[in-house]
């Protein structure tokens, strides 16, 4: 099982900056397959030196809060963590057994609630020592006696916002994002630039 670290370096007078903006580092994740939304992995207060880090371990999730910007995802329930190449049956608001049917370094799950819910991945993080359990990556609307398959890919997008928080649909980002790939990489080095108002690999 693969672990990834981030590490993000911040001038001391930028901290200062960005945190009476009240704004917080916000990391999202890709995520393949029946991607939906993208939700705001982790979210946090920066410091002068930021360490995050976490391991290949997925979860699946469902969630009764609709998919819309803004919103913030409660899962209602959740299988962590969750096997690649199977469906996971969502019925009488709980996840069942595993079934066949899945596909390969992805996950399922098959709706067969008598109405629609909203489904995604999930993947614990740590953040500057903070443990985050489980945060959702995505989030999907899935109808009744629909599928989605979910496919985890190791790239983040970093950026600067306010007022967001773990979990939180986004539709639209106000700052430059920095793209980050870790298919190759497990460590990677990022700082911010003032002056270009956005965060570069150091």
């Amino acid at each position: 099982m693969s672990s990834y670290n981030l590490n993000i370096n911040i001038d001391s007078n930028d901290v200062r900056t960005i945190n009476q903006s009240q704004q917080k580092v916000v990391l999202v994740k890709t995520v393949g397959g029946s991607s939906g939304s993208k939700v705001a992995w982790v979210t946090f207060s920066p410091f002068e030196h930021n360490e995050v880090s976490w391991t290949e371990k997925y979860g699946v999730y469902a969630s009764s809060t609709q998919v819309q910007s803004g919103a913030q995802i409660y899962k209602t329930s959740a299988v962590n963590p969750a096997t690649t190449e199977v469906m996971y049956p969502f019925e009488d608001g709980t996840f069942g057994s595993p079934e066949n049917g899945g596909q390969s370094n992805s996950y399922g799950i098959s709706n067969r609630y008598s109405q629609g819910f909203t489904f995604g991945l999930a993947q614990s993080v740590v953040a500057n020592g903070n443990v985050f359990e489980a945060s959702p990556l995505n989030a999907v609307s899935v109808l009744s006696r629909q599928n989605a398959i979910f496919t985890p890919v190791e790239r983040l997008e970093v950026f600067l916002q306010g007022n967001f928080n773990n979990g939180v649909v986004i539709s639209q980002v106000s700052s430059t994002a920095l793209p980050l790939d870790f298919t190759n990489n497990s460590d990677i080095t990022i700082r911010y630039d003032s002056s270009l108002g956005r965060f570069v690999i150091a």
